[in-house]
């Protein structure tokens, strides 16, 4: 089965890399996804109503959840791994 991720509007380029990687994009409103990609400048995420609240209890030992992954300066093998691996680090340089 694929793995399901959401990629931000605008990203066409980053979006077919990883269609063609084997990944299928999905629409955010989709609750079955392993990451979101976007590219920001950390403070201006549209996708941010849609993120759980962590101090919220949810059940993150049965895989639920997705990784958050800005993609500036990544690239389409790096996003793979970090999607792969579920290891994005470090989280501040």
């Amino acid at each position: 089965m694929k793995k399901r991720i959401v990629v931000q509007e605008g990203l066409y380029s980053l979006k077919s890399n990883l269609n063609n990687l084997g990944y299928e994009i999905v629409d955010i409103n989709n609750n079955d996804v392993e990451a979101i990609i976007y590219m920001a400048d950390g403070y201006d995420i549209e996708y941010h109503n849609n993120l759980a609240n962590m101090n919220s209890g949810i059940d993150i030992a049965n895989n639920k959840g997705a990784v958050l992954i800005n993609a500036t300066g990544k690239t389409t093998e790096e996003i793979d791994n970090i999607i792969k691996k579920k290891i994005y680090s470090p989280l501040f340089d």
